[in-house]
């Protein structure tokens, strides 16, 4: 966590981790309802992402910005539920499917990977406000899902989105090798 503000560091920790509980567990009731609602999906689709995020812990991408990888991620879930509700049950459109959420990944992966989580009490924070904004982005996807209906799950990664747009560090990390 950054030192000058750690308020709006965690605070960002949080609704980053949020974020990627919506995003994640969004995909993966579009894939379920739009591809195929089979345990080969679900488990591609989280080896994927997961493959993304080691992607963007070790990757170089250059000088893109963290605000550039939040719209990126944002886009490629909106592109997945966009091509998945376009052409439902089209198991053709599973590269692409996958692609977009290993996107998704990347930024996870980039996430860690830019957190400047000084020490180990700086780093065992950051790990818990993720996990925590983590595992309430899960719920608030399957409750506003079966509560609200799915325009949920195209309103609450957006605007979750600008929150943590609005709590990014003010001084942008970058990793000393890029």
């Amino acid at each position: 966590m950054t030192a000058a503000h750690p308020l709006r560091s965690r605070l960002n920790a949080l609704a980053t981790g949020l974020l990627f509980g919506l995003l994640q567990w969004g995909s993966f009731f579009v894939l379920q309802s739009y591809l195929s609602s089979t345990a080969l999906v679900w488990l591609l689709a989280s080896l994927v992402w997961l493959a993304g995020s080691l992607w963007g812990l070790t990757g170089h991408f250059g000088r893109l910005s963290e605000r550039t990888w939040l719209a990126l991620s944002l886009g490629a879930y909106v592109g997945l539920g966009q091509f998945a509700r376009a052409f439902p049950y089209d198991l053709a459109l599973l590269p692409v499917l996958l692609g977009l959420l290993a996107v998704m990944g990347i930024y996870a992966g980039r996430f860690f990977r830019l957190r400047p989580a000084r020490g180990p009490a700086g780093a065992k924070w950051l790990f818990f406000l993720e996990n925590t904004g983590f595992v309430a982005g899960l719920l608030a996807t399957v409750f506003g899902l079966f509560s609200l209906g799915e325009g949920w799950l195209l309103a609450a990664p957006a605007g979750t989105t600008v929150l943590c747009w609005l709590t990014l560090p003010l001084a942008p990390p970058a990793p000393a090798e890029e």
